[in-house]
């Protein structure tokens, strides 16, 4: 039988999401969570986490949203935060050279988040981030770092690479660029955008390959991850995969975009229970 971990973002991020997940550890649908220690609602994440020991609390690392917990000045250096503090969305993934001084800087952060965890009483039982920031291939060595210096020996793996996946992906884009309206030679337009965007596609798979190779060696992690909605959406695969496997599911509930609504309108539902036959389980147990 498969086991699957089903685990909510964003732990911590805001009362309304804390209060929806919440709701779904009461439910019963999900097995894990991860928290936000620069989020906002900490105090209410430490009384859930103290009720709930069944549930895999673990740190959801963040370096592009809310408050930086060190505010360095290597991050303003380095465009990563702004003047008063604050992580600049997405400006982590613009960066394409880490010098030592900003792998230290990182790594001070981290440690300054998960440290933020245990001094409210909570050892987290795994780890990922926030908009996935840890499967940037330069700064596996500083993630391991961190997580060897606080003992935690599990970690998300990174998203899974396919071809079936690269080529919808490459598919998408390619529909994006015929969609493209403009007065300059359109067909030369199309050509170096889908070339472009090919190349990168190929070489964002390449490293994810690298990185859960890298992983997989120093840490357990699942076999395989994915969002709850995007691996319910090759659900003819389902039953294909081996029945020894263990599987993380991603969801946020408590977002207001209609995807993840409808993607905790599913896991509510139990909706998987239709395609597999699965045992539910958390980080702990894995």
């Amino acid at each position: 039988m498969q086991r699957i971990i089903i685990n909510a973002d964003d732990f911590g991020i805001n009362d309304i999401v804390t209060s929806e997940i919440k709701k779904m550890i009461e439910l019963k649908v999900i097995s894990s969570t991860t928290i936000m220690a620069n989020g906002k609602s900490l105090e209410k994440v430490k009384e859930i986490v103290s009720e709930h020991p069944e549930i895999s609390f673990g740190v959801h690392l963040c370096m592009d949203e809310f408050d930086s917990l060190t505010h360095s000045d290597i991050f303003f250096k380095y465009g990563i935060i702004d003047i008063e503090g604050q992580f600049i969305k997405n400006a982590i993934f613009e960066i394409r050279q880490f010098p030592s001084e900003l792998k230290d800087a990182i790594k001070d952060e981290l440690s300054a988040q998960i440290e933020t965890l245990l001094n409210i009483g909570i050892t987290p039982s795994h780890a990922d981030s926030h908009h996935h920031f840890h499967t940037i291939y330069q700064l596996k060595d500083i993630i391991s770092e961190v997580l060897d210096q606080y003992n935690i020996k599990k970690i998300r793996r990174g998203v899974n690479p396919s071809l079936f996946a690269l080529l919808n992906r490459f598919k998408a884009k390619n529909n994006e660029v015929n969609n493209i309206k403009t007065k300059v030679n359109i067909s030369q337009k199309k050509q170096r955008n889908i070339v472009m965007r090919s190349v990168s596609l190929f070489q964002s798979n390449y490293y994810i390959v690298k990185l859960n190779k890298f992983y997989s060696k120093k840490y357990i992690v699942t076999d395989l991850f994915e969002s709850y909605s995007s691996y319910l959406g090759n659900h003819k695969n389902i039953k294909k995969q081996k029945k020894d496997i263990c599987i993380e599911l991603m969801c946020h509930p408590g977002h207001p975009a209609e995807q993840y609504k409808h993607e905790v309108n599913m896991v509510t539902n139990k909706v998987l229970m239709q395609y597999a036959d699965y045992k539910l389980i958390s980080y702990n147990e894995l």
